[in-house]
């Protein structure tokens, strides 16, 4: 089996469209939209959201299944840690394939993009946790923890269950990320400080330059979402309770919220 595959290489059903991220903002931008994923302020950005999810829920699970194959020689602890999530990501794919359906949607109606995935193509064990783990998962307890909210204020219990659910995995699966981030580079600082340095691009490419803030400090707008008008964030919040309960210092959060997306290993 091939390593480090290119995303267009993934196994995807023919009408499904996958693109790389640079190519998804310029088509949002050329139709006027925000170059993110859907924007609160979208009529279908519950949908989107929930497609995003979904999607970044396979390539996780695709994710560590190929760190599994791509490091043989990794300690067999981190090598059933590794099966672990794929079995948990599985589980969480089908539970978003069912909201979307919930919700009005399928897996397909909107673009997949390849954020997660990209990070896949680090050599380094240490750093595709680092990234996947600790930087992308950590983003994921944010969005879960506002969806939550949002289906809250939405009266939807479905929803807010569901997520509810994932969230609590998605906690052990950034812990897992720091601990074998550490353990993986333990008395080599170099290698520790490159794994540091690619979670920290991806810290960077989901803080907008430092437009994130928390919940607390968070403006709002109101959407209208299932026929229903509600005041919601009006961007992703940093989840502080969610990411101290991964095991994130408050430094590391006050650094997101600041802008700086530095991390240090704990």
């Amino acid at each position: 089996m091939q390593r480090m595959i290119p995303v267009d290489k993934l196994a995807r059903p023919e009408d499904h469209i996958l693109l790389p991220a640079q190519r998804l903002r310029k088509a949002r931008g050329e139709q006027g939209l925000a170059p993110g994923n859907a924007m609160p302020y979208e009529d279908d950005f519950l949908k989107s959201r929930m497609h995003g999810i979904c999607a970044g829920e396979f390539q996780a699970m695709e994710a560590a299944g190929r760190t599994l194959y791509d490091f043989p020689d990794a300690p067999w602890e981190f090598q059933l840690d590794m099966a672990r999530q794929v079995w948990d990501e599985s589980r969480h794919a089908e539970i978003y394939m069912k909201l979307l359906e919930y919700v009005g949607s399928y897996y397909g109606e909107f673009p997949e993009g390849e954020v997660l995935w990209s990070c896949t193509q680090a050599e380094d064990p240490a750093a595709r946790v680092a990234g996947i783990n600790r930087g992308l998962e950590g983003l994921a307890c944010d969005v879960f923890e506002q969806l939550i909210r949002i289906a809250q204020k939405m009266g939807d219990s479905t929803i807010e269950r569901s997520v509810d659910y994932v969230l609590a995995d998605e906690i052990t699966h950034v812990r897992m990320g720091s601990k074998w981030m550490r353990q993986l580079t333990e008395g080599d600082p170099e290698r520790l400080k490159r794994a540091q340095a690619f979670q920290d691009g991806i810290d960077d490419l989901f803080n907008f330059g430092g437009g994130r803030t928390t919940v607390e400090q968070a403006g709002h707008i109101k959407q209208r979402v299932n026929d229903k008008e509600i005041e919601i964030d009006a961007s992703i919040t940093i989840a502080r309770e969610a990411r101290l309960l991964a095991g994130f210092t408050e430094e590391e959060i006050d650094r997101l919220v600041k802008g700086f997306g530095k991390s240090a290993a704990y």
